[in-house]
């Protein structure tokens, strides 16, 4: 019994010393900012011509992308055109084939009457 009473002493004594000394740990300190405002003035500056460089190329790429869509448009016009162009070319080519065959018969008619004479 004595041993485990200088057990639990020892145990609870540890404790103690463990939690009871414990020293609280300074936190450390934090650096201060360099102090020179024209290098900050001078950021802020570089900073405000590149925030107005951005916007003026957003603006050039939303023209452009305009510029993009109006020119998709017209193609798609001109190949419509192109297309409407080539029917009529091929109704104008089927229309001289019907001449050329109309005047055809009509020569052999021509012959016809002419020798019947």
């Amino acid at each position: 019994m004595k041993k485990t009473m200088l057990k639990l002493m020892g145990i609870g004594l540890t404790g103690i010393l463990v939690f009871g000394c414990t020293c609280p740990v300074k936190a450390p300190e934090t650096a201060k900012a360099p102090e020179c405002p024209e290098c900050v003035t001078e950021v802020k500056n570089e900073l405000a011509g590149l925030k107005a460089e951005v916007e003026a190329l957003k603006t050039q790429i939303n023209q452009l992308k305009v510029d993009v869509a109006n020119v998709n448009e017209a193609s798609k016009k001109a190949l419509e055109a192109a297309d409407k162009a080539e029917k009529a070319s091929q109704k104008a080519v089927e229309a001289a084939n019907k001449a050329e065959e109309s005047a055809q018969k009509a020569e052999t008619a021509c012959s016809e009457v002419r020798k019947n004479l």
